[in-house]
């Protein structure tokens, strides 16, 4: 079937017609933002967190100072209580006679490493020596899971 001029003509003068009698409106979908969690939620979760963390400013057995990151604290290996990160590297560092290039590092887990550089300006390349198992695998501290539980609610 053969169209001529004037039938190309009527077709896009109908989507005039349409366009027209939407007013201008696109066919896009409009969408509305709606909050998934309202303000007196958040007020309500980050004062949770508050009184979670000035009830819970355990001291570190090792310096005797108050542990204000448990975020970043470790278990102490005698138990169920924090360590400071820090008091934890000193225990180890004392315990390890380290050899020329040798350092200490946390490799994550809840476990350090004795690091070998076989150059030492090069911290790229090295070799585990020795994996010190600072924290049980299979135990996770009760005021980890209470912390966590508060950070990583997800509404």
């Amino acid at each position: 079937m053969k169209r001529d001029r004037n039938s190309k003509r009527r077709s896009s003068g109908g989507n005039n017609r349409r366009r027209e009698e939407n007013n201008g409106r696109s066919r896009k979908p409009q969408f509305r933002s709606r909050s998934a969690v309202t303000q007196a939620q958040m007020i309500e979760e980050d004062e949770a967190i508050r009184v979670f963390k000035a009830q819970n400013q355990p001291v570190c057995p090792r310096c005797g100072k108050i542990i204000t990151d448990l975020s970043a604290a470790l278990m102490d290996q005698g138990g169920n209580v924090p360590i400071h990160f820090e008091c934890a590297m000193e225990i180890v560092s004392e315990n390890e006679t380290l050899g020329e290039g040798d350092k200490i590092a946390y490799i994550g887990q809840g476990r350090f490493g004795v690091l070998n550089y076989p150059n030492i300006r090069d911290v790229r390349h090295f070799t585990i020596k020795k994996i010190i198992e600072w924290e049980n695998r299979d135990e996770r501290a009760p005021w980890r899971n209470e912390m966590s539980e508060l950070f990583s609610q997800v509404r």
